[in-house]
């Protein structure tokens, strides 16, 4: 990427000038020559890969900005029309001559040296899970899970007099009014569940068509498939189900602790769904007024971090790579999206002026750092794809930041408030991952389930790990928390990375509390290392280890509850 005037300027290609990222025959008239080309020695592997990272990040470009204006407009079908045409026109006309590179250059005699044994092992997994005809079931799949943002974002109920997205409900849970947060809440699942049956159906179209993939593929269930698809060589299911576990013992103790200190603060006799999200002491954290502000705070922060950090936030701001506010029409969530040929990122929120909103940006600019980081590793194997990594780095800059959060609470006891809100929620959320995984493990290994034995099977999950929170007279609601949860309808089996890298980022952070400056320079060589060596690898460069058994969980949870009694002063 090139810098101009605190500007980010498009990078320059090196082998394919002039292409036109939407002429689908030219680009498959590029990778039939490049499957001509010679590859008798490692040289010459790598320049072939290098020019197919060089095409398939001009195409990854093109779909970038259509999904961004897909999301940033989701009220409008003409953009959700453009990338589902990008999509089944082109993207996924390339899959088949992308796999017979891959295969060209598995068959390859060529002794690779240490370096590109890992890009191989990649390379044949892909090769493994590749059925043509699941193409043209994925590019269905895509068609339907966009169809939840459009959903979720077009939904608005009538709050006191005036109309409100669901997202623009959330600041009110955090009212020290209960009667307000409780109406605020009870209108979030009204509209929500006035959805239910036409969300419902989305997802028994979109279970059937991912079941159709993995049988297509010879496994049992989509879960053993999801598993094997998305690289997970270093843990194994059962793994999985032993985490469930894990923070089942260690972390339920913590999670019912703080709901019972939250319901006495609260001065209530139960603790229901409405009291989680406001502040016990009966004061809204209110970090910014404007969005404009909310970034020139966040620069700051992340260049208190290391600077060019901060200068890094400053130049997507000043390129137009940022759209934070939340509005009607505009597709729930948050994400950041790497622009492959621009060379940054692009940053999406629903910022509605809480404190969560901080939390998020810092967050997504940690994604965006990995980005600078990594866009221009000429091996597009080696970029970190993995969401272990990528999680890693967003979560941990969370943490990283949070002593610089005064930039957003002058106030001393506000920043305290901030702080301990950010290490509470970082141990509560791993009970809420956990189900969010159980789910899913549930749905795709019991596939004959109706839309009632899901909702009953999600009720349970939670009661195992929801303790301490009365949802008395609210089973319906309990039951559908789950249709709140974009990934499992978007991104399947994308969500137990998050648990994994938030004990990363814990245990960062806690590397960050004993020497700040070593902590961060090791952060910050992590962020450089993408995917180029496996998982346990890469967590390694980050100063940490790649562990979510019971005896790490228990001593993550011990340094978080020590954290916390200090902030506290208890």
């Amino acid at each position: 990427m090139i810098f101009t005037d605190k500007k980010i300027e498009k990078k320059k290609r090196k082998y394919f000038m002039g292409l036109d990222s939407t002429d689908a025959s030219k680009i498959i008239e590029i990778l039939n020559s490049l499957l001509e080309e010679k590859v008798e020695t490692e040289e010459e592997v790598v320049k072939l890969v290098e020019k197919f990272t060089e095409l398939s990040d001009i195409v990854s470009e093109e779909m970038g900005w259509r999904y961004i204006n897909m999301t940033r407009f989701s009220d409008k079908k003409e953009y959700a029309e453009k990338f589902n045409d990008y999509f089944q026109n082109v993207v996924s006309k390339l899959k088949p001559y992308y796999i017979k590179l891959e295969k060209k250059i598995y068959d390859s005699k060529v002794e690779f040296s240490r370096e590109y044994v890992h890009m191989l092992n990649i390379i044949s997994n892909n090769i493994e899970l590749f059925r043509e005809e699941n193409i043209p079931l994925q590019v269905e799949e895509r068609k339907l899970s966009n169809k939840y943002g459009a959903i979720f974002g077009s939904i608005t109920v009538n709050f006191r007099g005036e109309e409100k997205t669901l997202q623009q409900l959330i600041p009110y849970l955090k009212s020290p009014d209960r009667v307000i947060r409780e109406e605020a809440w009870r209108k979030r699942y009204e509209g929500l569940l006035e959805k239910r049956e036409e969300l419902d159906n989305l997802f028994d179209e979109l279970k059937e068509i991912r079941i159709k993939q993995a049988k297509n593929a010879g496994f049992e269930n989509y879960r053993d498939y999801m598993h094997k698809a998305k690289g997970r060589f270093e843990y194994t299911v059962e793994d999985v189900y032993k985490f469930h576990e894990a923070v089942e013992k260690k972390v339920m103790p913590f999670f019912r602790k703080r709901m019972q200190k939250r319901a006495k603060k609260l001065g209530v006799d139960t603790l229901r769904p409405w009291d989680t999200a406001v502040d016990v002491d009966g004061k809204v954290l209110k970090p910014y007024k404007t969005v404009d502000e909310f970034v020139e705070k966040a620069i700051k922060v992340l260049g208190k971090v290391k600077p060019l950090f901060g200068e890094r936030l400053e130049m997507m701001k000043n390129t137009g790579l940022l759209d934070l506010e939340n509005r009607k029409g505009k597709a729930p969530g948050g994400y950041n999206y790497p622009l492959p040929e621009t060379g940054a990122p692009f940053i999406f929120m629903n910022a509605t002026g809480q404190s969560g909103d901080v939390r998020t940006l810092l967050h997504e600019s940690g994604h965006a750092m990995h980005t600078f980081e990594t866009v221009d590793i000429p091996v597009t194997y080696y970029r970190p794809n993995r969401m272990e990594i990528a999680e890693l780095a967003s979560m941990s800059m969370e943490l990283l930041t949070m002593h610089h959060w005064n930039e957003y609470y002058k106030d001393n006891e506000e920043l305290k408030k901030a702080m301990i809100e950010e290490l509470e929620s970082a141990i509560l959320f791993l009970p809420w991952c956990m189900t969010v995984d159980a789910f899913q493990q549930w749905i795709y290994s019991n596939p004959g389930h109706s839309a009632e034995e899901r909702a009953e099977y999600f009720g349970k999950l939670m009661d195992r790990f929801n303790q301490g929170v009365d949802w008395t007279n609210l089973e319906l609601e309990k039951k559908y928390r789950w249709l709140f949860q974009l990934h499992i309808f978007e991104v399947p089996f994308y969500y137990i990375e998050y648990g994994i890298a938030q004990l990363g980022a814990l245990s960062i952070y806690r590397n960050y509390v004993e020497n700040s400056e070593k902590a961060i320079e090791s952060y910050h060589n992590f962020l450089k290392v993408g995917y180029k060596v496996p998982i346990d690898k890469v967590y390694e460069v980050a100063g940490i280890k790649l562990d979510f058994s019971e005896e790490y969980i228990g001593e993550i949870v011990d340094f978080v509850e020590d954290r916390l009694k200090t902030l506290e002063g208890d």
